[in-house]
């Protein structure tokens, strides 16, 4: 089986140089990242987290975020080391908000006395202001052209079609910190690596078997369930088994590709009922070959360096979010997407590239 690792904590991949940042180390002890969105943004942060973090290794690190992301600093725990819940703000359309909880908020925020602020949510249009009123020492945030920013060195212009990775690494850059790399994590915990086997025994996992996820959070971004079919109807006469792999909220859709079908195919949500966020990308991560939707699990891929095919719809923007190794990773545009058969010809060329070299 192909065997996938999380860094250790403390891992440091460069050395930087003396920098600015470097010899203001040790007046910077407390930093907060406001980032209050899905798994596919946060993945896509960790570059600049991991840079932030080789260059602040004593500073105490908090996410700003929504509640499920609890969860998301316990499995990088080697990056940040506490959460505080994000109550909502007007504009924000991730959560509601109650005006009584944002005024705790606001002076929960101002008492930590942050030395550092990265508001890495986006353009900046709201959320730049928002974390100006947490009175950090120092706010750092990208923004758009011509609009108002306290010091103009700190908040970088950024457009909405710059890659998602490379943008705020721009944050990084203009504190002078050195940058560790853009490749993802998704660290797989030790006890999810226990809790695989026994879900691999039960779903009969063989040693070849490719993972079609036929869902996404926005259903505009859903290439048709009857194509997810032909694709791996085609997939399994090659020899390979088929694991529809989704969400609690997508049961019916993963029965409608399964419905869709001629080869038996494993259902993970129909054969477990729930799949945590760990035995996803396990499963994932052991697989020959991804393919799936613009969504968050085309960055599991990544971080786990599996290969895959991602299809993009018009609601997806394909510079923004494709997979940075456009060798692993294949990207359909949606132009091309309405022909089922060069999407499979692509998983094909995906699967004899890297014939071998998955054991």
């Amino acid at each position: 089986m192909k065997k996938f690792y999380a860094l250790l904590p403390g891992t440091i991949i460069n050395k930087p140089e003396c920098t600015l940042i470097d010899m203001e180390a040790e007046k910077i002890q407390k930093v907060a990242v406001f980032r209050a969105l899905q798994l596919g943004d946060m993945l896509c942060i960790i570059p600049a987290i991991r840079a932030l973090k080789a260059a602040l290794p004593h500073a105490s690190l908090t996410l700003i975020g929504l509640p499920w992301q609890r969860n998301f600093v316990n499995r990088f725990h080697h990056y940040f080391d506490h959460f505080i819940e994000f109550p909502g703000w007007p504009g924000l359309p991730e959560q509601s908000f109650d005006p009584k909880k944002v005024v705790a908020f606001l002076n929960h925020m101002q008492d930590q006395h942050y030395d550092l602020v990265l508001q890495m949510q986006g353009n900046g249009a709201i959320t730049n202001t928002m974390c100006m009123l947490w009175g950090a020492k120092k706010v750092t945030g990208l923004r758009r052209p011509d609009e108002y920013a306290p010091d103009e060195n700190l908040f970088p212009i950024s457009g909405d079609d710059e890659h998602e990775v490379l943008r705020f690494l721009k944050l990084t850059d203009v504190l002078n910190i050195p940058r560790q790399g853009t490749f993802l994590e998704f660290p797989i915990l030790e006890e999810e690596i226990v809790h695989f086997r026994e879900i691999s025994s039960k779903l009969e996992l063989p040693g070849k078997y490719i993972c079609i996820h036929p869902g996404a959070r926005d259903p505009r971004r859903r290439w048709p369930a009857k194509n997810f079919a032909l694709a791996g109807d085609h997939l399994a006469r090659k020899g390979y088994k088929i694991v529809l792999t989704g969400s609690e909220d997508e049961r019916s859709l993963l029965e409608e590709t399964a419905a869709h079908m001629h080869a038996p195919v494993i259902n993970t949500i129909a054969q477990l009922d729930h799949v945590s966020l760990g035995d996803l990308a396990s499963i994932i991560g052991h697989s020959r070959l991804l393919i799936s939707n613009d969504t968050g699990v085309s960055h599991i891929a990544a971080a786990l360096r599996v290969p895959s095919v991602v299809i993009f719809s018009p609601f997806s923007n394909m510079q923004r979010w494709a997979p940075l190794d456009i060798s692993l990773h294949h990207v359909i545009p949606f132009e091309q997407a309405a022909d089922p058969e060069l999407v499979i010809r692509r998983a094909q060329e995906q699967m004899k590239a890297y014939a071998g070299t998955i054991t």
